[in-house]
């Protein structure tokens, strides 16, 4: 099973091309009120029956490790898709800048269903939202996570520079880094095969050394 976790202001309709693609059943959550982190991944929790492989992107990489290590039994796997936040960069002045460039590399059709989402949303809620993001320490949790963790970037991603993502690797006790070649930070609605394809044997490798 695979549970897919959004980032930031935007709902599920920001994963449907790989929801599309992923051979298996998936969870869907929305998680569109302002909560903090931890409390987004006791939501999250809420809706799994069993283990479950977490695929999440930006802020809901952050979701995902609150929930990788408060409720480890329903994690059997990790994807982190342009892990935020960026230890080098936690201000949301440099975050919106850096997400104003990722624009450059994303398809039009995402860019309209983040405006889309973003105003349904409200500026006041999307705030509020962003200060919990902020606040987070995903690289307090890192270390603390047992499941194995695969860590994506897009080449162009200036959200998940390859410098952060590399901290990020390093403090994971078992993680592995993957550049999808052209894409950006949304690399699961621009690159959804080349994802589900890098996962698909990731996932493999990760069964069969456990037996």
């Amino acid at each position: 099973m695979f549970c897919l976790v959004h980032g930031l202001g935007v709902g599920q309709a920001y994963f449907e091309p790989l929801a599309r693609v992923l051979d298996g059943a998936v969870v869907r959550p929305e998680l569109r009120e302002p909560q903090p982190i931890e409390e987004l991944g006791r939501r999250v929790a809420e809706l799994l029956s069993g283990a479950a492989v977490l695929v999440a992107n930006s802020m809901g990489c952050q979701v995902a490790a609150a929930l990788a290590t408060d409720r480890p039994e329903l994690v059997e796997a990790l994807v982190l898709v342009g892990p935020t936040v960026d230890t080098q960069a936690r201000s949301a002045r440099r975050h919106v800048l850096r997400l104003a460039i990722d624009g450059w590399y994303e398809p039009p059709r995402l860019t309209a269903t983040v405006v889309r989402d973003y105003f349904g949303i409200g500026p006041v809620d999307l705030m509020r939202q962003a200060r919990f993001a902020l606040e987070d320490r995903i690289e307090e949790r890192l270390p603390r996570i047992e499941a194995p963790t695969l860590v994506v970037r897009g080449e162009h991603d200036p959200l998940s520079p390859a410098r952060w993502c590399e901290e990020v690797v390093a403090l994971l006790p078992s993680a592995r880094l993957v550049t999808i070649a052209g894409g950006g930070h949304a690399v699961h609605y621009s690159h959804p095969r080349e994802l589900a394809a890098e996962l698909s044997r990731w996932l493999a490798e990760t069964r069969a050394a456990r037996g």
